[in-house]
């Protein structure tokens, strides 16, 4: 199977878990108080979207699947979870393209690494003073 280009720019080996330049643009621009909150926001929610995703994933339920991973990549993105956001567009674009076996496969791999990656947006969170 040969890798499309866009997807080529997806090099998760070299994408942060944590993009702490984002989280640092926004709590320029929000404030620390704001971001706060949308982390404990995202993490609050996480949990069961991260059961939606795995019960489309078992189901084999491919267009939702897809609107999961899209909603889940996009709140990673928002939190500077840059990593996870990364692996989400993967397993979103393999969907959207038809590529139904790399598209379940990345969705796995998004489901393997989710907590680790939560993990590390609590420890950011816990560290913000305000």
């Amino acid at each position: 199977m040969t890798a499309h280009p866009e997807t080529e720019n997806w090099q998760l080996e070299d994408t942060p878990v944590l993009d702490r330049g984002v989280l640092t643009a926004h709590m320029n621009d929000l404030g620390v108080d704001l971001v706060r909150q949308i982390a404990e926001k995202y993490l609050e929610d996480a949990p069961s979207s991260v059961a939606a995703v795995q019960a489309a994933l078992e189901a084999q339920d491919l267009p939702l699947l897809q609107r999961l991973i899209h909603r889940l990549g996009g709140g990673a993105q928002t939190v500077g979870l840059a990593a996870l956001s990364a692996q989400a567009k993967k397993a979103e674009h393999a969907l959207r393209q038809g590529q139904s076996e790399e598209g379940l496969r990345e969705a796995t791999r998004l489901l393997a690494r989710v907590n680790s990656d939560l993990k590390a947006l609590e420890e950011f969170r816990a560290g913000l003073k305000g």
